[in-house]
């Protein structure tokens, strides 16, 4: 009778183990499939009410999260994410008085909940402590550098002088989401990026480097912000050069990526083209003129002197041109004069307002000789 007993005893532990796995198990795959929640011990169904509770606040009637919240907070109180869900759902409702309450107990359990650090990051800012705030948003990031949310609470630091000075001193920090800031920006638009662009201004000593600011550079590029985009690329770009940048072609790149203001190379089966220290040598085949090389060039309206060398052996390069236009392929021929025989010219160009940047083009008739371009320099008359 007594091993009878000890054995049902055991049974019973070990269906109760079982339970309790299942319970577990259903508990966590609630959290990706919130109709388990129904199957779930009460006990264990924290993750399923969260899960509800998150639902809801994606929803369009925020309030429904309040109750799932609420057992979440009785299933596990110790758990801040239960807190934090709750408070969030409190405020949704507009119960602002009960949702700082339990944020600030949510607050006890350290930094790691999110929804608790944006709703004190917030309250920071209506606080007119900027410091605070990003501290806050900084803790956040730093969990996840690609929250969901992450460039909505970004673009309220873009705005005051102040707000942006504090969060340059957490970027100064270099954090986990500093790439994230630069390079994740395709739903960020222009005003926004070119606050970015601004903060990273303020942390150029030392320089970050070319490779470093180049994601954010291209975007702006790209959305008409080149004037922008150059600021930060001379801040932390130790090439970069207010005019042509990298004028004897001593640092061209091959095999890169294209970066708007170093030189570029145009990919062409007809055109044979590689740095000769000092100059680029350059050959096309085929039957028409080609561009061979191009850069973006960010100048304030108005007059210029360009000067350059275009020369084949020793003499002036015959079918060398320069173009100066809205696109690297725009072909608005700039007409030089011969300063020597030995292949230097220059030209008056004028800068207009036509486009956000001008793009220089090297363009070269087919031929059986290298030419050589070198010296391009374009500065006030």
């Amino acid at each position: 009778m007594a091993r009878s007993t000890l054995k049902l005893a055991m049974l019973g532990g070990v269906l109760g183990y079982g339970l309790l796995a299942v319970g577990s198990g259903l508990d966590r795959a609630s959290a990706q499939q919130p109709g388990l929640a129904q199957w779930v011990p009460s006990v264990l169904a924290a993750e399923a009410y969260r899960a509800q509770a998150t639902l809801a606040l994606q929803s369009s009637n925020q309030a429904e999260a309040i109750e799932p919240a609420t057992r979440a907070v009785i299933a596990d109180p110790i758990n801040p994410r239960s807190t934090g869900l709750l408070g969030a759902a409190q405020l949704a409702a507009g119960e602002q008085v009960k949702a700082d309450r339990t944020f600030r107990v949510a607050a006890r359990f350290g930094w790691r909940e999110p929804l608790t650090q944006i709703y004190f990051m917030n309250a920071a800012l209506n606080a007119g402590q900027p410091r605070l705030a990003a501290l806050r948003l900084d803790a956040v990031l730093r969990q996840a550098p690609n929250l969901a949310v992450r460039d909505m609470l970004l673009a309220q630091f873009a705005g005051a002088a102040d707000r942006r000075t504090a969060l340059a001193e957490r970027l100064a920090l270099r954090p986990p989401w500093t790439a994230a800031f630069i390079a994740e920006t395709f739903s960020v638009a222009l005003p926004e990026l070119e606050a970015r662009a601004a903060i990273l201004e303020t942390l150029a000593k030392p320089q970050w480097g070319c490779v470093a600011v180049a994601p954010l550079v291209a975007r702006m590029i790209q959305l008409d912000g080149a004037a922008s985009a150059k600021r930060l690329w001379l801040a932390h770009c130790p090439t970069a050069r207010v005019g042509i940048a990298d004028p004897d072609f001593q640092q061209l790149g091959l095999g890169r990526e294209p970066i708007a203001f170093e030189w570029n190379l145009v990919g062409s089966g007809d055109v044979s083209a590689y740095p000769a220290k000092p100059g680029l040598l350059v050959r096309v085949g085929g039957a028409s003129t080609r561009p061979v090389a191009w850069q973006l060039l960010s100048l304030a309206p108005g007059n210029y002197r360009l000067s350059w060398i275009a020369q084949s052996g020793t003499s002036a390069a015959k079918g060398a041109e320069l173009s100066l236009s809205c696109s690297p392929v725009g072909r608005s021929r700039i007409v030089g004069t011969q300063v020597d025989g030995h292949g230097r010219f220059e030209a008056q160009v004028t800068i207009d307002s036509s486009c956000p940047g001008h793009f220089l083009t090297l363009w070269l008739a087919p031929g059986n000789e290298d030419v050589r371009f070198d010296e391009l320099v374009i500065a006030r008359p």
